[in-house]
């Protein structure tokens, strides 16, 4: 030993001696054991429930799923033709039965399946052959549905419930004073929904106090902190100044907010915004949203700046929080609703097309052109944006600016609200399609019209039809629109990308002439003509193609091909006149009091009609012809 330490022994283990009771006790256990695992190996009964199984009170032991799952939905059916009774106890009380269907329950079939064909662990197989085992007893249960759960809750205690009124601090001739609580009875609606949800065939409801949300002592405590607040003008202090908020204005902006089992003692912000913003208008500063700029055929990008405001929500809050204290003035960062950085991303840098059609001046339908076209300027579609004219102009109403101007609707010109923006139409299609971008759908019009390209154009009218087309490229586009007092011009603004399109159109073929249509009109005189539309060009079948390079890649090649209808002419008559019934000649009697018919007029039938000159049509103060020669297309502005 040295340094005061002891030596210790190991302790010493005693050697417990087996008595011939524990011996045989230990042999039992070790012989179920053994017969429990020789069991196990033979396996459970072959995919059947084991016999111990019953589900709702039905004994399922050696069945299989499919014969489980019958059983199941027997039972399922049965509970579910049964109503669901809520009741209170006493004897002429509330009464209620709920239609089990009504709840859109469905009965949980596979886990009823699933928890009856688990197999037994080898022990309670054992136990179940020598006739110790208890019996596994399942529920059938239903899965409900929220909403009809809910309004069941909310119709039971609508009836049965008097509800509890919270304490609430109410402004009374300036002062704040408590209005007291109230309890009250019926039945508390979590139990209630718990207990629906168990599915029982019958609910019986047990009626209790219903105590408020929010007690007496929690509204005197609100009330003492506004007493508090209202008892001197507050001071709001910035770098050496400061500004004064007096009791009236605090008056005027405190409210109370019941939240939990409290209630909140705050100051409506926007109320001091009011008073301390002509102090700080200096410091205060809106933020700006990056936008694209554009000068002449060029763009840039201007970027987006951050804001400053006053932070009025913590003002109001160190006001209430510390009432008699000078409060410090503070300011938060206003961002921008469109960064810099998302724009950029864009890659919109230089004009990749451009169109332009004409019209004359100050016509109802340039009103409309003017108008939509304001409504596209600026408008963005992003890399793989689908666009729809349709969708970005919105209903044409007179409530939104448009006018009644002349549209072509069923072969005819009639006026409506809205007509003449398919000239935006056509603008627009020919900018997407010397774009190089993939055209979903459009109509050109039903006859043709000297100011568009043959068969390159196309006509709108909200629910149909449509102009769609998408940006299948990687750079976003940027339209740029100007409506002036002889036409207008549509630009789109992206990124080239090594776009490049070639176009090529077909002679016009298989002209159809128009005819004249006549149609009687009872409203008009007997024997009167009114000409409602004159005849205009022919009808005419025309192709063009386009092929879209990407670099000297083909991009995409495209065929279009549209059979214009004949302007035709419209005539309205009046009826036929009726003629007047000639009175009966007496027997042997002469009538002397009409002329003789003359003979019919002879027709030379080997000569040909003489063919009336070529038709136009006036259409305000632009002269539609026909299309024999047609107009060459209009170039774009770029290819």
């Amino acid at each position: 030993m040295t340094g005061g330490q002891r030596s210790r022994r190991p302790p010493q283990r005693r050697r417990r001696r087996i008595g011939p009771a524990q011996a045989g006790l230990i042999a039992l256990i070790i012989a179920l054991l053994c017969a429990a695992s020789a069991l196990a190996l033979v396996g459970e009964e072959d995919g059947r429930a084991p016999g111990d199984v019953t589900v709702d009170g039905i004994e399922v032991g050696g069945m299989t799923a499919s014969q489980i799952e019958t059983v199941v939905r027997r039972r399922a059916a049965v509970r579910l033709s049964e109503p669901l009774v809520i009741e209170t106890a006493e004897a002429g009380g509330f009464r209620l039965e709920a239609s089990r269907g009504a709840l859109r329950s469905r009965p949980q079939v596979e886990r009823v399946v699933s928890e009856a064909l688990e197999p037994r662990s080898p022990i309670d197989r054992l136990l179940g052959r020598l006739g110790l085992g208890g019996t596994r007893e399942l529920t059938l249960g239903f899965t409900l549905d929220d909403g009809q759960v809910d309004a069941l809750v909310d119709q039971v205690t609508g009836e049965l419930n008097s509800p509890a009124q919270s304490a609430s601090v109410e402004l009374q001739g300036g002062e704040p004073v408590v209005v007291p609580a109230k309890t009250g009875s019926g039945v508390d609606p979590k139990t209630l929904r718990s207990q629906i949800l168990a599915f029982p065939p019958r609910i019986v409801l047990d009626r209790e106090v219903l105590q408020p949300a929010i007690g007496d002592e929690a509204a005197e405590q609100a009330r003492a902190r506004a007493v508090a607040v209202l008892a001197q003008p507050a001071t709001v202090t910035f770098q050496g100044n400061q500004v004064e908020i007096g009791t009236d204005v605090l008056l005027r902006a405190l409210r109370f907010e019941p939240r939990a089992s409290r209630i909140a003692v705050r100051l409506d912000p926007q109320v001091l915004n009011e008073e301390l913003l002509p102090a700080f208008q200096g410091r205060i500063q809106p933020a700006s949203d990056a936008e694209f700029r554009i000068t002449g055929d060029t763009v840039r990008l201007v970027p987006a700046t951050t804001g400053r405001r006053l932070n009025t929500t913590a003002i109001a809050a160190a006001i209430v929080g510390k009432p008699g204290t000078p409060a410090r003035a503070r300011f938060e960062t206003l961002e921008p609703d469109v960064s810099t950085a998302e724009l950029r991303k864009l890659n919109i840098t230089e004009l990749v097309s451009s169109f332009t059609t004409p019209y004359q001046c100050c016509q109802p339908r340039v009103t409309n052109i003017q108008r939509g076209a304001a409504l596209l300027d600026g408008m963005i579609i992003p890399p793989n944006g689908r666009f729809s004219l349709n969708e970005a102009l919105g209903q044409r109403t007179a409530e939104r600016g448009f006018v009644e101007a002349p549209q072509i609707a069923g072969g005819r010109l009639e006026d409506a609200v809205g007509g003449g923006v398919s000239q935006i139409a056509t603008t627009l299609y020919n900018a997407a399609y010397f774009a190089g971008l993939e055209i979903v759908t459009h109509t050109p019009h039903e006859f043709y019209i000297s100011r568009y390209p043959p068969g390159r154009e196309a006509t709108v009218s909200f629910g149909g039809p449509e102009l769609i087309f998408v940006n299948d490229w990687d750079a976003g586009i940027l339209i740029d629109t100007y409506a002036g007092d002889s036409g207008i011009t549509i630009r789109f603004f992206s990124s080239k990308l090594g776009r490049r399109v070639e176009t090529s159109s077909s002679d016009p073929t298989d002209y159809v002439e128009p005819k004249t249509i006549t149609d009687v009109n009872e409203d008009l005189e007997p024997g009167s003509r009114e000409v409602v539309q004159e005849a205009g060009g022919a009808g005419f079948k025309i192709s063009y193609t386009r092929k879209v390079y990407r670099g000297d890649d083909l991009k995409r090649e495209d065929s279009f091909s549209w059979r214009y209808k004949p302007e035709n002419a419209f005539i309205e008559v009046g009826p036929e006149e009726e003629e007047p019934e000639e009175p009966e000649t007496p027997t042997g009697s002469t009538r002397t009091d009409r002329e003789p018919e003359p003979p019919p007029a002879e027709t030379d039938t080997d000569e040909e009609p003489t063919p009336p000159p070529p038709a136009t049509t006036t259409r305000g103060t632009q002269t539609i012809k026909p299309p024999t020669p047609l107009p060459p297309p209009l170039p774009p502005a770029m290819p």
